[in-house]
């Protein structure tokens, strides 16, 4: 099956985009978060589903859903998805790929169901102590 593949220079933008988000929010301590924010795919594989993988330090979780422990939760990726930017993005990288999957099948264009593609989100964690840390973010978008 084909691939829509998102390239570099949008991605970088998204990327840019939450690390902006984690200055706003004010969780830059010693700058490791922050830098080791990427966005190494955005890719569709399945019918009319947008897979993206952000790349962050373990810790990005804690921060974004709180824990038990006494970290509150900062909401990063809801945040960073609500921005103009983002959603300006999001919405570019959307119409792209139904037009790609117009293209890939030309058969679904008579498919109401290819004007909304779903965009997902999966989280690979670096340096992670935990090697069941969950990968995908609990509150929906």
């Amino acid at each position: 099956m084909p691939t829509f593949k998102v390239k570099y220079a949008t991605r970088n933008k998204l990327a840019r985009s939450l690390q902006q988000e984690i200055r706003a929010l004010g969780l830059i301590d010693t700058g490791a978060l922050y830098d080791s924010v990427r966005i190494s795919a955005v890719w569709g594989d399945k019918l009319n589903v947008i897979t993206m993988t952000i790349n962050a330090m373990f810790y990005y979780l804690f921060l974004d859903e709180g824990t038990k422990r006494g970290i509150p939760p900062y909401s990063i990726t809801d945040s960073w998805l609500r921005r103009s930017d983002v959603q300006q993005i999001l919405a570019e990288i959307t119409q792209e790929y139904i037009e790609w999957q117009f293209k890939q099948y030309p058969l679904l264009e008579m498919a109401k169901i290819l004007n909304n593609p779903k965009v997902s989100i999966e989280f690979n964690w670096i340096d992670s102590p935990y090697p069941d840390l969950r990968t995908t973010p609990t509150t929906p978008f």
